[in-house]
């Protein structure tokens, strides 16, 4: 049967009585649709996402050229072969846009279980797609069979919509919760885009069907304003790819979308009738055109800086590893040719002590002080060789404490009892005195705060040129603390050098000038025992020349 009171079209769909609006509404939003989803498609042809995108494009554009043959052929047979895809497309494109939602959100294909809840809820599309659940008659007056669909089957592929948004909508909430900042930027373009794609789509067109059936509207041409949701959702993926780099594709899609963009302001042409309205669409095309030539190379440019970032990030990560290794490999040789040195240093040691103390006789007064300078130069040494070793200990996490407790003020007072000698030689005056609350008793490792307070009162003195070192015990029973402080009247230190005390081989720009036999590994070495013991070493001073004060705090065994 053919409808007689319409006129036959002309290139399969276009005919002069129809509305202004229908081909605005369909042809340019198709094509927009499929060149991303296109595009998308041809960039990243592995990407689950894209592959997705692409079917849910291709099956609007199949949606459209129904209906756009529906509202323009006038041969029933046609329309009512096509009527039922109405419904299998809606459904497909609903399925589709929940499957997109969870691989976009989960980076990860749905599990089975998932794909075949999908199969199921379109299996009653597909079953009675042609059968007259879905449409029984055609009214050839109207041209039309609205009148003759079915309610329970449209009402079946309509809820499908509704469910998509309700689903789509739980991933989409659930995977924002705990998401990266930069993650949920992209959910939220996302989740609007197709939350409104979804939303327009299906509540504009069901109404206007409906109404249409019921005789409220004379055919269901408001329905043209719902496909236009299909084109704010390719903007919102739009702005993901070329601000997130989303499907991971490259400048390409840009381009097409300023394409598409010319395109659907020139498919204006196809209903402007006034040459004013001409007009302006030619001035709308044009300036468009300029525009997106000038986008075009801000994201090109954009994109291929973030693409050279990206490349050097990776690169720097390289680096970072090899330079982790390399380090390793540092320790690791630094602990096994200190090792090897310490055997033949404690024979060299061993024979010179021997050598100044006369067990081979006495020496001659030139012999004896060359032995003592062998004997002086052999014990640097060998302290030099220990903090290597501690450092590699340390850094390797092989360092051992042995905790027990003991009574600091005795061990405190034996190191500066000690060091006394050491200071008088230089002719500096070490004193030692407390302030104790409570009984001073520390649980940590003897041999390792001995070595941290002998490291510290020895480096005070070296430092010092005239005047005095002090070494003030102290506690606070409140905080549970313990401190040791070592002041002097040394060379001070500035801002700058404090920031790097207490990193490796870190050593005052002016430290050669008061004492050469540093290795800057000292303070390294003691803070890091002092960390591990649950305490920590502070230092301050009043600027170069005005001494120092370092302080070593321990916690207290009460």
């Amino acid at each position: 049967m053919i409808c007689h009171y319409y006129e036959e079209p002309t290139w399969l769909v276009f005919a002069s009585d129809l509305p202004q609006l229908l081909y605005y509404s369909h042809i340019p939003v198709a094509i927009l649709a499929l060149l991303v989803g296109t595009f998308l498609l041809v960039n990243n042809p592995k990407g689950k996402a894209n592959r997705l995108l692409f079917l849910i494009t291709l099956t609007f554009a199949g949606w459209i050229s129904i209906n756009l043959i529906s509202w323009t052929n006038i041969r029933s047979e046609v329309i009512l072969t096509l009527w039922p895809f109405f419904g299998v497309f809606s459904a497909l494109i609903s399925i589709l846009s929940i499957y997109l939602v969870y691989v976009f959100s989960h980076k990860e294909d749905a599990p089975n279980s998932l794909k075949t809840t999908f199969l199921l809820l379109l299996l009653p599309v597909f079953i009675f797609a042609h059968t007259d659940l879905s449409v029984s008659g055609f009214n050839i007056s109207d041209c039309d069979a609205f009148g003759f669909e079915g309610f329970w089957y449209s009402l079946y592929y309509t809820s499908l919509g509704g469910i998509a948004m309700l689903w789509s909508a739980y991933f989409l909430i659930k995977k924002y919760v705990s998401a990266s900042l930069d993650f949920r930027k992209q959910i939220l373009l996302f989740g609007f885009g197709i939350e409104f794609f979804l939303l327009t789509f299906f509540s504009i067109i069901w109404l206007a069907s409906y109404l249409a059936n019921i005789g409220v509207v004379q055919d269901s041409d408001f329905e043209f304003y719902g496909l236009f949701g299909m084109a704010v959702f390719m903007v919102f993926i739009g702005v993901l790819m070329a601000k997130f780099k989303t499907f991971q594709v490259g400048i390409i899609t840009a381009q097409a979308l300023i394409v598409a963009l010319v395109l659907l302001v020139g498919s204006q042409f196809t209903f402007n009738n006034a040459t004013t309205s001409n007009i302006l669409t030619a001035i709308t095309l044009v300036l468009t055109g300029v525009a997106g030539i000038v986008l075009n190379r801000s994201v090109k440019k954009e994109i291929l800086q973030r693409e050279k970032l990206e490349i050097l990030t990776d690169e720097l990560a390289h680096a970072n590893e090899r330079l982790k290794e390399l380090d390793k490999l540092k320790s690791e040789f630094v602990s096994i040719a200190s090792h090897q040195l310490r055997s033949p240093l404690t024979a060299i040691r061993g024979y010179a002590s021997m050598l100044a103390e006369g067990s081979f006789g006495k020496l001659p007064e030139k012999a004896q002080e060359s032995a003592d300078r062998i004997a002086e130069s052999a014990r640097m040494m060998a302290m030099s060789v220990e903090d290597y070793l501690n450092v590699s200990r340390i850094e390797s996490g092989n360092m051992k404490y042995e905790y027990s407790d003991f009574n600091l003020k005795d061990r405190v007072e034996e190191v500066t009892d000690e060091l006394r000698e050491v200071a008088a030689d230089k002719n500096l005056l070490l004193l030692f005195r407390h302030d104790l609350k409570g009984r001073g008793v520390v649980h940590a490792d003897v041999g390792k705060t001995v070595q941290i307070c002998h490291n510290l009162i020895n480096n005070s003195i070296k430092y010092t040129n005239k005047g005095s070192v002090n070494v003030f015990l102290r506690d606070d029973v409140g905080r549970k603390k313990i401190y040791v402080e070592i002041s002097d009247t040394g060379v001070g230190m500035s801002e700058k050098t404090i920031k790097t005390l207490f990193q490796k081989f870190s050593r005052a720009d002016d430290a050669n000038k008061t004492n050469s036999s540093g290795t800057g590994l000292g303070l390294f070495v003691a803070n890091k025992m002092a960390e591990a013991m649950g305490g920590d070493i502070t230092a301050t001073s009043a600027g170069e020349g005005k001494g120092s004060c370092f302080v070593l705090e321990l916690p207290l065994s009460l």
